[in-house]
């Protein structure tokens, strides 16, 4: 029998309006299945080129984890549909710089193991990853990684600094869009939205302003005004509610080809080299016992 995904897009639309009316909480089920199973998107780079390789679990999920160079270390987090190849010529930057650089793949991507995952699974791998690696002297993050990583600096993600790439403010404009592209009707992305807040799986909005409202570390947004796939509003918005963000609008470059930008690696090598310098003593403190009860544990 042929899956929802598998049906011809007139006959799709066709069905999910018809069971909205006689299973609602059916459709609002195949909605949300749907938004939270990502393709994995080539190319996956071959093993050994992105530094030693290696895998850790997280929410009973093997996580690929990659790292390479051994100077303070910066934390790279992929957004959607994306991995850890997304960051080869920032990598690359960083090295030259004398950083060692962590990537992963998230839950559901790349090499890491999963068909479904969240924000918060993303978020929770974020943290799994540093507790294995970290700490950092930066996190950057791009797409949705970027709202990941907010949620994990909320969690104690253990960095002196952080740089978010386009990152979306709130999920429920994408719900929508997906609910539009599906046939699914408002009724039923509203319902789809309560049973995420009663499953306590975050969808943005205020979330994001509370998590970002209580980030104490200095903080980078950069978004493109022409991003097609997360609106130059959202990154605005994000960087509104953190205290003391800068905020630097982007041209030409879009939602991907901004991570390979060499003014880009060089805007953020001097924010994570003047955050450096600038950091607190308590946040540097901070780090350099996170540092020592981590090799005391090795």
């Amino acid at each position: 029998m042929a899956t929802i995904r598998e049906l011809g897009a007139g006959l799709r639309v066709s069905l999910l309006r018809a069971a909205s009316v006689v299973a609602p909480a059916r459709v609002e089920r195949v909605l949300l299945d749907h938004f939270f199973t990502p393709a994995r998107r080539p190319p996956i780079p071959p093993s050994g080129a992105l530094g030693e390789e290696w895998s850790i679990h997280s929410g009973g999920e093997e996580i690929t984890v990659y790292s390479d160079g051994t100077g303070p270390r910066v934390l790279l987090v992929h957004g959607w549909e994306g991995n850890a190849a997304d960051f080869l010529s920032m990598r690359a930057a960083l090295k030259a710089m004398g950083y060692g650089v962590v990537s992963f793949d998230q839950p559901a991507h790349g090499r890491s193991t999963g068909r479904r995952t969240t924000l918060p699974a993303m978020s929770r791998a974020i943290l799994d990853v540093a507790r294995a690696t970290g700490p950092f002297v930066a996190v950057v993050g791009h797409s949705l990684g970027g709202s990941a990583t907010l949620l994990a600096l909320r969690d104690g993600l253990p960095a002196r600094c952080a740089v978010l790439i386009a990152p979306p403010y709130d999920a429920r404009y994408y719900l929508d869009l997906r609910a539009t592209f599906m046939g699914i009707s408002k009724a039923r992305v509203n319902g789809a939205v309560r049973r995420l807040q009663r499953e306590r799986i975050a969808v943005g909005g205020r979330e994001t302003d509370r998590a970002a409202a209580g980030l104490r570390i200095p903080g980078l947004v950069m978004h493109d005004r022409a991003d097609r796939a997360v609106p130059f509003l959202h990154g605005v918005a994000v960087a509104a509610a953190w205290p003391g963000a800068r905020f630097v609008p982007l041209e030409g470059l879009g939602h991907r080809r901004v991570l390979d930008a060499e003014a880009v690696h060089q805007d953020i090598l001097e924010f994570i080299h003047q955050s450096i310098a600038e950091a607190p003593p308590v946040v540097a403190n901070r780090i350099q016992r996170l540092a020592s009860a981590r090799e005391t544990s090795l």
